[in-house]
C-alpha cells in the first residue's frame, strides 16, 4: 500500500485501510473504490491522507506505533479510570498502571519512528490528548535512555497531566475562537488544580505529581504556574515538549493541525529544553512508509523502510525514472548512495502518460 494526500487522489483508487472518523464510524471501508465525490466529506473530518492499494505498492506495509483499535481501547480505559464531579476526583490508579504497562508492551524495546500517520490528529478531547502525549513521551524517554522505572512514572504523569482541565468550564475548553485574556487565565489554573486534587494520593509517584504541576513550565522561567527554569525535573521537560508538539500537529476546535515540517519550526520557537527537543526531532519522520519521494537523480520511489539512525535515507522502491514508469520496480537503499538525496515528498505518484 502507499500513502496519498486527499487532494492528489484521481478517483477509482482502492482504499487499503478503513478510513475512520473520530467517533469511530467507518467512512470508507478497506478495498472500497474511492470516488472524487467523497473528497469534501473526508475533508470535513480533517482527513488529509489515505492508504491505497495497487500493484506498484504491493508488499509495502506501514507499521503503527499503537494499533488504532488498541488506542481506542486504551482511551476508553483511561476515561473509565477517572471519575470527576464538580468538586472531587476519583482515579482508579491500578487501571492507570495497567494502561502504562500496555503502552510499555507496545512500544518499549522497539525502534519506534514517529511520523504523521502515527499521530492522532483529532485529540482535542482531554483523554485522547493525554494518551497521545504519553505515547510521544514514552518513545522520547526510551530514546533518551532513561531507566524503566522513571519512564513508567513519566508515562503515568502524562496520562494524568491535564486532569485539572476537567474542572475548567467546557465553554472555555471547547471555544472555537481565541480565548479572552480572563479566559486564558482561568485555563492556566489547570496545572495547580490538577496537582491539588492529586498531591496526597500515595499511589502516585512524586515524578508524576511534578509533571501534573509543571508541564507548562519553560527553561527560561517564562512558563506557569511556578515560573521554574533550569531546575525542572527531566520528566516535566519531556512532557512539556511532547505536550506542545501534540497540540501543534493535532486538529483543534479553533484550527487544523499543522504539517510536521512547520511543527518542528514552531517547536524551536518555544523555550523548551534543547536536548529534549532535539531528541524529539530526531525521531520525527517526514517520509512515512508508503509515501512517494522525488530524488536528486530524478528517480521517484516509494518508501519501503525507515531507519532510526538516519531518517533522511530510507530504503525505496523505485517506480519512475525521469518521466517514465519502469517495467520492473527495484529496491534502492539511499544509505548506499551518499551522492543521492531526497528532494521532495510527493502527495501522489504522477499520472501515467
Amino acid at each position: 500500500m502507499r500513502l496519498v494526500e486527499i487532494d492528489k487522489l484521481l478517483g477509482n483508487e482502492i482504499i487499503a485501510k478503513d478510513i475512520v472518523c473520530k467517533s469511530g464510524v467507518v467512512l470508507l471501508k478497506s478495498q472500497s473504490q474511492y470516488r472524487l465525490s467523497y473528497k469534501e466529506k473526508l475533508q470535513e473530518y480533517n482527513i488529509s491522507y489515505v492508504y491505497v492499494d495497487d500493484a506498484l505498492s504491493q508488499g509495502i506495509e506501514p507499521v503503527s506505533i499503537v494499533d488504532e483499535n488498541k488506542r481506542k481501547i486504551l482511551t476508553n480505559d483511561l476515561i473509565e479510570s477517572i471519575n470527576v464531579s464538580k468538586t472531587s476526583l476519583n482515579i482508579n490508579m491500578q487501571s492507570i498502571k495497567e494502561i502504562v504497562n500496555s503502552l510499555l508492551e507496545e512500544i518499549a524495546g522497539k525502534n519506534m519512528i514517529y511520523d504523521i500517520m502515527n499521530i492522532k490528529r483529532n485529540d482535542e478531547d482531554i483523554y485522547e490528548h493525554s494518551l497521545g502525549v504519553a505515547i510521544t513521551s514514552l518513545i522520547l524517554a526510551v530514546k533518551m535512555g532513561l531507566k524503566m522505572e522513571l519512564i513508567k512514572d513519566i508515562v503515568m504523569g502524562c496520562l494524568l497531566h491535564d486532569i485539572g482541565k476537567l474542572f475548567v468550564p467546557k465553554e472555555i475548553l471547547n471555544k472555537k475562537e481565541t480565548l479572552m485574556p480572563h479566559e486564558y487565565e482561568i485555563l492556566k489554573e489547570h496545572p495547580q488544580i490538577g496537582y491539588q486534587v492529586i498531591k496526597e494520593d500515595p499511589h502516585l509517584s512524586a515524578v508524576a505529581k511534578v509533571i501534573i504541576l509543571c508541564h507548562h513550565e519553560r527553561e527560561d522561567g517564562s512558563g506557569y504556574p511556578l515560573k521554574k527554569g533550569e531546575d525542572l525535573h527531566i520528566g516535566a521537560k519531556i512532557v512539556a515538549c511532547c505536550d506542545v508538539f501534540n497540540a501543534i500537529v493535532s486538529d483543534r476546535p479553533y484550527r487544523p493541525g499543522v504539517p510536521l515540517n512547520e511543527a518542528v519550526l514552531l517547536l524551536r520557537k518555544e523555550r523548551l529544553n534543547q536536548e529534549v527537543r532535539e531528541t524529539l526531532e530526531s525521531i520525527i519522520n517526514f517520509y512515512p512508509v508508503g509515501s512517494a519521494v522525488l530524488l536528486s537523480n530524478r528517480l521517484i520511489g516509494l518508501v519501503e523502510k525507515n531507519y532510526m539512525g538516519d531518517l533522511q535515507r530510507p530504503t525505496l522502491r523505485i517506480v519512475i525514472d525521469g518521466d517514465n514508469y519502469i517495467t520492473t520496480p527495484y529496491r534502492f537503499e539511499l544509505s548506499k548512495h551518499p551522492e543521492v538525496r531526497i528532494m521532495q515528498k510527493l502527495g501522489n505518484l504522477p499520472p501515467r502518460k
